[in-house]
């Protein structure tokens, strides 16, 4: 399922209170729009409250840092790194990403990825969990809420 959010929601406000031949603002009057795809939150092992989460994000119109996220059924969420030296896996937990006009940023098991801790006892798999993502755009500020499916074990 992809999802797709403009920036500037004033405009899409005055163009529904105005006429049908006014001027429809740029993408550069509105700023840059987020869609997703693929988000989830995977089921934690052996009934610990932590787990890892992802989505695939995509931004036009713009470039955004992607600079925190939360959840109501989430305690903390932090962004990760994950790599590979000396054949060990290494994670670091970041403070953004960048995400550039036109580019792709996929949060995913193996590599950048969401970690999840004070995991909600109520959520289970098959569950939907909304997630708040905050984005600067150039000094302003952005969300976007997105639908993560609850995803069993090995998914």
């Amino acid at each position: 399922m992809t999802r797709t959010f403009a920036f500037a929601a004033i405009f899409a406000f005055a163009a529904a209170c105005s006429s049908a031949d006014a001027p429809k603002p740029s993408a550069a009057e509105t700023g840059p729009v987020l869609s997703y795809t693929d988000a989830y939150v995977s089921e934690p092992i052996g009934g610990r409250d932590m787990t890892k989460g992802g989505v695939i994000l995509s931004v036009s119109g713009g470039d955004v840092r992607l600079v925190g996220a939360s959840s109501d059924a989430i305690g903390t969420i932090e962004m990760h790194t994950m790599s590979v030296a000396g054949g060990r896996m290494q994670m670091r937990q970041v403070d953004g990403f960048d995400l550039a006009d036109g580019e792709t940023l996929a949060l995913v098991t193996g590599g950048n990825h969401f970690m999840m801790f004070d995991l909600s006892s109520d959520v289970q798999v098959g569950d939907t969990v909304d997630i708040l993502l905050n984005f600067d755009a150039n000094g302003t500020a952005m969300t976007l809420v997105i639908e993560a499916d609850v995803k069993a074990i090995g998914e």
